[in-house]
């Protein structure tokens, strides 16, 4: 989404929400996120993770991937 047309339009602790306008179709808006879980190296990998156009803020785009309001949403420690 960098190096694309798209506009950055919400950002804070939990991601970034892009909007890519399409020509004669709704915007594409991802979320991009870093994932928790660390990799076998110790890096975290970077996700995008398409949301509806509707969205404006990042904290709710990241709840409806997991089909709950974004005031409802917390992460939770894993066992």
């Amino acid at each position: 989404m960098r190096d694309t047309q798209a506009e950055q339009i919400h950002t804070d602790d939990w991601g970034t929400l892009w909007r890519l306008p399409i020509s004669g179709d709704e915007p594409y808006v991802c979320v991009e996120v870093i994932n928790s879980t660390p990799e076998p190296d110790g890096s975290y990998r970077d996700y995008m993770l398409r949301v509806p156009p509707t969205m404006t803020k990042a904290k709710d785009a990241i709840a409806w991937t997991f089909e709950v309001e974004g005031k409802d949403y917390v992460l939770t420690a894993q066992a």
